[in-house]
C-alpha cells in the first residue's frame, strides 16, 4: 500500500456513513414521528388566539393651511399616542372591558386579576406606522397612523374588544385635544390680560414721571437752555434799565434840593419887618400909628413869606419824574425777581434731567420688553383660538380610522402546519443527533473501513451476510455502486 492509498483507509467513507444511519434508521423515524405527533397535538389542543386589528390615521385640519396653526409635530403625535395608550390601558379601563365583554372568565378562577390585566395589557398592541413603514412603538419620527389591535380566544369577542378600543382611542383622542387647546387658549388670555395690566401700569407711571420732571424731560432741555439764555439777556437789560433810572433820579434830587436851598426875598423882608416893630414896640405903645402900620407890615410880609414857600412849578415836574422813576425801577424789580425765578427753576429742571431721562429710559424700555411678549402671547393665543374652535367643530389635528376592525377568520396561533413541520424536522434532528453520540461514544465496528482503520491493514477476506429480507433492494444498488466507484481492494493492492 502506497502512502498515497493510507488516507482513504484511515476515513470513515460515504457508505459507511450510510450504513450507520440506515442501521440506526428506527432511532432516527421514532424521534421523527414522535415530534411530528406531538407537534400535532400541540397544535390541535393550544388554544387558537384571533387578533382584530384597525388602522388609525392623524388626520391634518380641513381648513387651509394659511388659516390654522400649524400642524403638531411627529413626536407630539407620539407622545398623544402614547398618553391615550396609558390612559386605556389603566386598571379602571381594562377592568370596565373585562366586565362589560366578558372576557377571560375561565382565567378569572385560575390567576389573581393583577396577572389578569397583565395578559390584557399584552394583548393590546399598538404599533405606529410612519411614512417609511412600520416602526417599533415610540421609535416613529414622522408618524402618519398606527395600528391598533386586540388578541383573543374567540374572534367575535376579539373583534367587539377592538371596536371598543378605536371608540375610546377616538374619545380620549377628542378630549385630550380639545382640552388642551381650552387650557391653552385660557392660559394664554390671562397672559394677554396680565401683559395688558402691566402695560397700563407702565403708562400710568410714564405720565407720572412726565408730571413730576415737567420742563426737564430730554425734548423739554434744549428749549430750556435756549429759554434761560433769554431771560438772562432780559435780566442784563433790566439791570441796565434799572441802573440808568437810578442815575437819573439822582440827579433830579440834587436839582431839587438846588431849588429848595436857593434864597428867597420874602423871608428877608419878613425879618426886616420884624425887626422894624421891634424897635417901634419898644419905644411906643402898641397904638401907636408907627407901631400899628409896622404890625401891618409883618403881617403882610408873613403872608407873603407863606405864600412863597409854596411849591415852584418847575420843583413839582422834577418830583413827578423821580416819582416815575421809582416806580418804573419797582416795576423792574418785580419783573428781574420773576425772570430770576424762572432762570432757577429752568437751572433746577435742567440738573434734573438726567434724572428723568434714566427714568423714562427704564420705563421706556420695560414698555418695549412687555410690548413684544404682548404681541407673541397674542398671536399664540389667537392660534390656541383657533385651535380650540376647530377642536370643538371636530375640524382640527385628529385620529379617524382608515381600516375599521374586522372579524378575523384565521387565528394568528398556533401555525398549525409550521409547528407540525418543526416537531418533524425536530425529531429527525433529534435522532440523527442520538446516532452520531451513540457511534462517537460506543465506538461500534461495522465494515471494512473500520476493521482497516483499527488494524492498520486491511481484511483478507469480507463475509456476506446472507439472509431473505436481511438487505434492502435499494441499499444493495447503493453499496454496489459505491464499490464500483471505490473499486476491490485486491485490486488497489495489487496495483501497488
Amino acid at each position: 500500500m502506497t502512502d498515497e492509498q493510507a488516507p482513504n483507509l484511515s476515513v470513515i467513507s460515504p457508505l459507511e456513513i450510510f450504513a450507520i444511519f440506515f442501521r440506526r434508521r428506527w432511532w432516527i423515524v421514532v424521534p421523527a414521528v414522535v415530534g411530528t405527533v406531538v407537534a400535532l397535538a400541540a397544535a390541535l389542543l393550544m388554544t387558537p388566539a384571533y387578533r382584530s386589528q384597525a388602522t388609525l390615521l392623524i388626520d391634518a385640519p380641513e381648513i387651509p393651511t394659511g388659516f390654522a396653526p400649524p400642524v403638531q409635530s411627529a413626536n407630539y403625535a407620539n407622545e398623544s399616542v402614547a398618553k391615550i395608550r396609558e390612559q386605556i390601558m389603566s386598571r379602571a379601563s381594562l377592568t370596565r372591558l373585562i366586565h362589560e365583554a366578558g372576557l377571560y372568565k375561565r382565567e378569572q378562577d385560575e390567576m389573581s386579576f393583577e396577572d389578569l390585566l397583565g395578559v390584557m395589557r399584552n394583548s393590546i398592541a399598538v404599533d405606529l406606522v410612519s411614512a417609511s413603514g412600520r416602526q417599533p412603538s415610540g421609535n416613529g419620527n414622522d408618524t402618519i397612523a398606527f395600528d391598533l389591535s386586540f388578541t383573543y380566544s374567540d374572534p367575535v369577542a376579539a373583534h367587539k374588544v377592538a371596536e371598543r378600543l378605536v371608540a375610546m382611542f377616538l374619545t380620549e383622542d377628542k378630549r385630550l385635544r380639545t382640552e388642551k387647546a381650552v387650557s391653552t387658549a385660557s392660559f394664554l388670555t390671562r397672559r394677554v390680560d396680565d401683559l395688558r395690566a402691566q402695560m397700563v401700569e407702565l403708562e400710568v407711571k410714564r405720565r407720572e414721571v412726565e408730571s413730576r420732571y415737567a420742563g426737564a424731560l430730554p425734548d423739554q432741555v434744549a428749549l430750556s437752555a435756549q429759554s434761560g439764555s433769554s431771560l438772562r439777556a432780559e435780566v442784563s437789560r433790566l439791570d441796565a434799565e434799572t441802573q440808568g433810572l437810578m442815575q437819573q433820579n439822582g440827579l433830579l434830587a440834587a436839582r431839587s434840593e438846588e431849588i429848595a436851598s436857593a434864597p428867597k426875598p420874602e423871608f428877608e423882608a419878613l425879618r426886616t419887618a420884624e425887626d422894624r416893630l421891634a424897635q417901634l414896640s419898644a419905644t411906643y405903645s402898641d397904638t401907636y400909628p408907627d407901631v400899628v402900620a409896622a404890625r401891618a407890615a409883618v403881617s403882610r410880609q408873613r403872608e407873603a413869606a407863606l405864600s412863597s414857600m409854596r411849591p415852584s412849578p418847575g420843583s413839582g415836574v422834577v418830583a413827578s419824574e423821580m416819582a416815575a422813576a421809582r416806580s418804573r425801577i419797582s416795576s423792574l424789580a418785580a419783573r428781574r425777581g420773576e425772570l430770576v425765578g424762572s432762570i432757577s427753576q429752568m437751572d433746577r429742571m435742567t440738573a434734573m434731567a438726567p434724572q428723568a431721562t434714566y427714568e423714562l429710559n427704564n420705563l421706556e424700555r420695560d414698555y418695549d420688553n412687555l410690548k413684544r411678549q404682548y404681541q407673541d402671547v397674542r398671536d399664540k393665543q389667537m392660534e390656541a383660538q383657533v385651535t380650540a374652535n376647530l377642536q370643538a367643530e371636530n375640524k382640527g389635528e385628529r385620529f379617524s380610522v382608515v381600516n375599521a376592525a374586522s372579524i378575523p377568520g384565521d387565528p394568528i396561533r398556533p401555525k398549525r402546519m409550521q409547528m407540525v413541520a418543526g416537531g418533524l424536522f425536530g425529531g429527525l434532528a433529534l435522532g440523527f443527533a442520538l446516532v452520531v453520540v451513540w457511534e462517537v461514544l460506543a465506538g461500534p465496528i461495522h465494515g471494512v473501513g473500520a476493521v482497516t482503520r483499527l488494524m492498520n491493514a486491511p481484511p483478507l477476506a469480507v463475509v456476506p451476510v446472507l439472509g431473505s429480507g436481511s438487505t434492502s433492494p435499494l441499499f444493495e444498488r447503493i453499496s454496489r455502486f459505491l464499490q464500483k466507484r471505490r473499486g476491490p481492494p485486491n485490486s488497489r493492492r495489487a496495483e501497488a
